[in-house]
């Protein structure tokens, strides 16, 4: 099957690149083999040839015996690491590489030698016939070839190896649990709306909320797409953030901390929601007046008369919905858990968010779930082991782009709108943080906020196929929040 044979092409990819030395592709295409299909054993022997510390060799090695208990030479490996690694809390120094990460030739030589000699084991002398889901046969005559005895790494074969490897990865929910037939791999391929032409970056309206170290509010600066020409047009005196243009694209909701006279006649110092013309941000008014610590992530209904955004007044951080007429706010949500990151859909029907209410309330790990403008019909969407949150709609409303940090740190994926086919875009080998993904405007890309080259947080792009990462902005400050003006709206 094509699926098969993509999992396949990703697996000898990853081979071939820790047997050149490349740990870094290894690592990025072997972690794409095993978050596809978490019980291939070979895989993961392989990943802990590359790993960056004992501690991720360990694990690695560990989850294979899982996978197979017969495994000896993997249970040797254990034994071997267990008697000479470090004590807790300690951590070998090594030497960093020209791209900043750490190596060490003795481990990856050693460690390198070593899996090659458990991996041919394994495949020549049958271990595999115990695993709980025995690779596929073409999986398997990749590994005889692959595993030789002598030195050279043989000529990929035309007619079953891709040199530049497919890098979006289908996941499984729940990515701890493999449930498919061993079999059989999913495919998914998102196809952009089609434009009658593709427009550059620059050629789209951005509003985004920045902060340097030495203000204690962001401040609001309208650009390009790729926040070329940027001017600022709200300072950070004024307090901007959380910003979010309407679908009419003429007016923003943001969020501002100010004092004002509350109904008991006592000063109050709270954030609040704002409204503005996006030409005349100085002429905003306020729209709530709740006077919770925490008011956050406004998100407008497709037809721009109502918000939805979260507000701890309550208590606990719930979903508030308010009109811009300024009618009185009310609480879509009333559990005890946290929900956060509300994003209407383009047809308005119904209102994605993250809530801890999947399991333990307080525990911080969040799901996506959905819920109607009504308050009905609560679904819960993402099942991963740690968090998925700030799901993203596309413009015509057929993907979702979120966060997660089921792989470690945060990532970016893309699903269907009912939670199915989740498909990992973004992989920096826990070098930084993804975070806050928005579809750009004409729903080619995937934009988000990533610090992966740094110390401030950065406007990326990813391809819906998750092959291509580019940085858009390169500014001083920390980017806090952004936000597209929608394309029907019209460009700049």
């Amino acid at each position: 099957m094509a699926g098969n044979r993509s999992v396949d092409e990703r697996l000898k990819a990853g081979i071939d690149a820790a047997r050149r030395g490349d740990r870094a592709n290894a690592q990025k295409l072997l972690r794409q083999v095993v978050t596809s299909n978490p019980n291939n054993e070979v895989a993961w022997m392989w990943l802990a040839s590359v790993a960056e510390s004992l501690q991720e060799r360990r694990a690695c090695l560990e989850r294979a015996v899982r996978i197979n208990p017969n495994n000896t030479r993997a249970q040797e490996a254990l034994r071997q690491l267990g008697a000479t690694a470090p004590r807790a809390g300690s951590r070998p120094a090594a030497p960093r590489s020209a791209g900043g990460r750490r190596t060490n030739p003795v481990y990856l030589v050693v460690g390198g030698l070593a899996v090659l000699a458990v991996v041919a084991a394994v495949v020549l002398n049958g271990l595999l016939n115990d695993v709980p889901e025995r690779p596929n046969e073409a999986t398997l005559e990749v590994f005889n070839q692959l595993v030789a005895t002598d030195t050279e790494t043989p000529p990929p074969d035309p007619r079953t190896f891709t040199a530049t490897p497919f890098f979006g990865v289908i996941v499984s929910e729940p990515t701890l649990v493999w449930t498919l037939p061993p079999t059989f791999t999913p495919t998914f391929t998102p196809q952009p709306p089609p434009t009658a032409t593709l427009l550059p970056m620059s050629a789209f309206n951005l509003l985004y909320a920045a902060q340097s170290s030495s203000d204690a509010q962001p401040s609001l600066y309208r650009s390009g797409g790729d926040t070329s020409e940027a001017r600022l047009i709200g300072p950070s005196s004024a307090g901007f953030s959380d910003v979010a243009y309407a679908p009419n694209g003429e007016t923003m909701a943001f969020v501002r901390t100010v004092t004002y006279t509350g109904a008991d006649n006592t000063e109050v110092t709270a954030p609040e929601l704002f409204l503005a013309p996006v030409d005349a941000p100085d002429t905003a008014r306020q729209l709530t007046r709740l006077g919770g610590t925490k008011l956050e992530n406004p998100s407008w209904s497709p037809d721009s008369t109502r918000l939805v955004f979260v507000s701890n007044e309550s208590g606990d951080e719930n979903l508030w919905l308010v009109g811009i007429d300024g009618s009185a706010p009310r609480p879509l949500t009333t559990n005890i858990g946290v929900d956060k990151d509300p994003a209407w859909s383009p047809r308005g029907d119904v209102i994605l968010y993250a809530s801890d209410q999947g399991g333990l309330p307080g525990s911080g790990i969040t799901q996506i779930f959905s819920i109607t403008p009504e308050g009905l019909n609560v679904t819960q969407l993402t099942r991963s082991g740690n968090s998925s949150y700030s799901p993203a709609w596309s413009p015509d409303g057929s993907h979702v782009a979120f966060a997660s940090d089921r792989n470690g740190d945060g990532d970016i994926f893309l699903m269907d709108p009912d939670g199915q086919r989740p498909l990992l875009l973004t992989l920096d080998g826990q070098t930084g943080e993804d975070r806050r993904p928005l579809f750009s405007p004409d729903g080619r890309y995937v934009v988000f906020l990533s610090n992966r080259e740094g110390d401030t947080f950065q406007l990326y792009r990813v391809d819906l196929e998750g092959r291509t990462v580019e940085r858009l902005s390169d500014v001083e400050q920390n980017l806090q929040s952004f936000t597209f003006r929608p394309l029907a709206a019209g460009l700049r």
